[in-house]
């Protein structure tokens, strides 16, 4: 009895190349089974099982490759044999048999369910028979399983030897055929298998493959799954630190409203006591002009005027207390922009549209009219006068050569760096711009990186809440150039970017406008800069 020594997997494929029945025998490790083994491998069925029609592999009971097995297949009892078609339907299950007589006719009973002649399983049968009768020399008689030579006479004896003789020869040069026969079928045979084998193996690449895309397939869906859920919590922090700088932005209207308001006159309790006196408090603060000076220095001075006063005993105010170290300057507003002359001196204050409350920049002028008083400070301003050209001269040969910040001069003659400019050589983390002409240096040397421009007013409570942001955004991204300009002193770079609210963040790369926002929105500042950067 041959059987099948390769796997299950490679016996089936066996048998598909052949057109075989594939047989599977279960074998226990009882009295019954040694039976059924010995039936099997000692009697003629061992031979019908060897033959092409059949391709017989031995399973133990309860091992692996049997578990497998009754994955597919029904439980039964062991020991049995299983016979499987070619469209892996079993023929027949075989768990009962008494001698090799009644299995070899259950063998052709499998043999005609599966279209098979039974002659064809009796093949290796018929072989053996010719190869025993063309090997008998003549004179041999086999008859009840014994052989027996006759003698002839004496006088035939040569002419059998040499009959003999041919005969045995003849036999050689068969059986050397047939061996060379059996070798190209065996080879024939273990080509077709490797065949089957390498067609197993692509099917199980293939189902590899498969089962890869759809993990791929499911990690793609779990990462947008995740992408989806982390922008629905960035929005909800957005809307959230958005709702917050709202109503801190009207927690800052409310505190400055009430900051510049007049002071009662007298406690409500006056006030209901005596209603009739005096103009209401929407009247008073509507003859009220509240204004802000920036002076040349950085420096900001608050003053209330009746909105009926013209625009001199404003100038005298500023002549007769603020000390002015100018000898010439003029008055002008940012937004909007506007610049006063000697034609406007003699209008009111709610003429020129100053009131309720108005920032007004005092800026140096070399060649105006209007006129200063010839007073102590006007030997200084001369002074100042000529040193102006010669700071701005020394400013602009720091910045280009990378000491300093031009920053703005201040009224004692001296460049006051900004908190942000550079400092002894440093370079601090947010640069404060003075001009135009400072912008340009500054983008210039920043050259492919990102720029984020803050467009503040010192008024502007919002700005002043975000710029300690600002400063640690500077200290976490190194390689990002911050700057910020101030829209009251700087109105020719605002007007450039049409800057029209408070604060305002412009973001260059490459001296080109990538992004902007409006609003102090901290968040929306740091994953903006995260992702230009």
């Amino acid at each position: 009895m041959h059987w099948y020594t390769g796997k299950i997997a490679e016996a089936v494929a066996t048998s598909k190349s052949k057109g075989a029945i594939f047989v599977v025998y279960i074998e226990g490790k009882d009295g019954k089974s040694q039976n059924f083994t010995n039936l099997i491998e000692n009697t003629d069925v061992g031979l019908i099982l060897s033959s092409d029609s059949f391709v017989a592999i031995k399973v133990e009971a309860e091992s692996v490759p049997h578990q497998q097995f009754l994955e597919i297949y029904k439980q039964t009892a062991v020991p049995s044999i299983y016979f499987i078609g070619n469209g892996g339907i079993p023929l027949d299950i075989i768990t009962e048999v008494s001698d090799s007589a009644s299995l070899i006719k259950q063998l052709d009973n499998v043999l005609f369910k599966a279209g098979m002649s039974p002659s064809q399983s009796s093949a290796s049968e018929t072989l053996i028979n010719a190869e025993q009768s063309s090997s008998k020399p003549p004179n041999v008689v086999c008859e009840n399983g014994v052989c027996t030579i006759k003698r002839d006479t004496q006088v035939n004896l040569p002419s059998t030897s040499t009959t003999g003789g041919d005969s045995a020869t003849l036999t050689s040069d068969e059986k050397l055929e047939r061996a060379k026969k059996l070798l190209d079928a065996k080879k024939l045979e273990k080509e077709r298998e490797e065949k089957e084998i390498e067609k197993l193996k692509e099917i199980e690449r293939r189902k590899l493959g498969q089962e890869m895309q759809k993990m791929k397939k499911w990690q793609e869906d779990l990462e947008l799954k995740q992408l989806k859920e982390e922008r629905e919590k960035e929005k909800r922090l957005e809307r959230e630190a958005r709702e917050r700088v709202l109503a801190q932005i009207a927690q800052d209207k409310a505190d400055r409203a009430a900051r510049f308001q007049p002071a009662a006159a007298s406690t409500p309790t006056n006030k209901e006591a005596e209603p009739t006196p005096g103009p209401s408090g929407s009247k008073s603060d509507s003859k009220t002009a509240i204004l802000q000076f920036k002076l040349p220095d950085g420096s900001t001075k608050t003053q209330d005027f009746p909105s009926s006063d013209k625009l001199q005993s404003v100038l005298n105010y500023l002549k007769a207390e603020l000390k002015l170290p100018l000898n010439k300057f003029t008055l002008s507003t940012t937004f909007p922009r506007r610049q006063f002359t000697e034609n406007d001196h003699v209008k009111s204050l709610a003429e020129l549209q100053l009131t309720p409350n108005a920032v007004i920049l005092v800026l140096p002028l070399n060649y105006g009219s209007v006129s200063t008083n010839s007073g102590p400070g006007g030997f200084t301003g001369f002074i100042w006068t000529l040193l102006t050209p010669l700071l701005g001269i020394f400013n602009f040969i720091k910045v280009f050569l990378g000491f300093g910040d031009a920053g703005h001069v201040s009224g004692d003659g001296s460049a006051s760096s900004a908190s942000g400019g550079y400092s002894g050589g440093r370079l601090n983390s947010v640069i404060h711009i003075s001009s135009k002409y400072d912008l340009e240096n500054k983008l210039k040397a920043a050259g492919s990186k990102l720029v984020v421009i803050d467009f503040f007013a010192t008024w502007c409570g919002p700005c002043k809440m975000i710029a300690p942001e600002i400063d640690r955004m500077a200290k976490d991204f190194p390689s990002v150039v911050f700057l910020k300009v101030d829209v009251d002193q700087n109105g020719d770079i605002s007007r450039g970017y049409n800057i029209s609210a408070m604060p305002t963040f412009v973001f260059l790369k490459n001296r080109r406008e990538v992004s902007r926002f409006q609003g102090a929105d901290s968040y929306q500042l740091r994953s903006t800069v995260q992702r230009y950067k």
